[in-house]
């Protein structure tokens, strides 16, 4: 009896004591069994985490447009002269830290391996922009602004061994033009 069958004998043995719906689930009679009853339990376990990550990411997609429709009337500029009757600069900026789930998170790592464009690292990129861009232009509808010049944009990579996050920060300088702007 070679090694690996003497692993799993002992594997087989203490999975003896648990309910026999947990030996099915976990079990098989043969070494191979095993793996291919685990792989389609983890391939299915992937499939459910992929399609939840991108429930959420096209619902938070579907509210970040929402809230940029009610946020059309604060003018954005990366010019650094202020409008006609300008007055109270004040500093504004929107800040947020997006991650990935594990599983992209895992293919982001694959992809690292072998080079190349790595699609999902720049969606979560662009999401992280556009939240802290919204982000600031609510703190500027908060503070009484309707005008932010001088926009800028930073950013960080947020590591951990199994974390792939960015967190990224709008700001600029927001001042009020000294005409209405419609609030909702």
């Amino acid at each position: 009896m070679d090694k690996i069958d003497q692993i799993f004998a002992r594997y087989q043995a203490s999975l003896a004591a648990y309910p026999e719906w947990v030996q099915g689930l976990l079990g098989g009679s043969t070494v191979s069994d095993f793996f291919i009853n685990n792989s389609l339990q983890t391939a299915a376990l992937a499939f459910l985490g992929w399609s939840l990550a991108t429930f959420l990411e096209r619902r938070h997609n579907n509210q970040m447009s929402k809230r940029e429709k009610l946020l059309a009337d604060i003018k954005i500029s990366t010019r650094k002269t202020a409008p006609k009757n300008a007055k109270d600069g004040i500093l504004i900026y929107g800040s947020v830290v997006v991650a990935h789930d594990y599983f992209r998170t895992f293919f982001i790592m694959f992809r690292k391996l072998i080079g190349g464009n790595i699609k999902a690292y720049e969606r979560l990129v662009a999401r992280g922009r556009r939240e802290a861009y919204i982000r600031m232009r609510e703190d500027a509808r908060l503070r009484g602004f309707d005008h932010v010049i001088n926009v800028r944009f930073t950013g960080s990579h947020v590591a951990g061994r199994f974390l792939s996050a960015v967190e990224m920060v709008a700001y600029g300088t927001g001042v009020k033009s000294g005409q209405q702007s419609r609030q909702p």
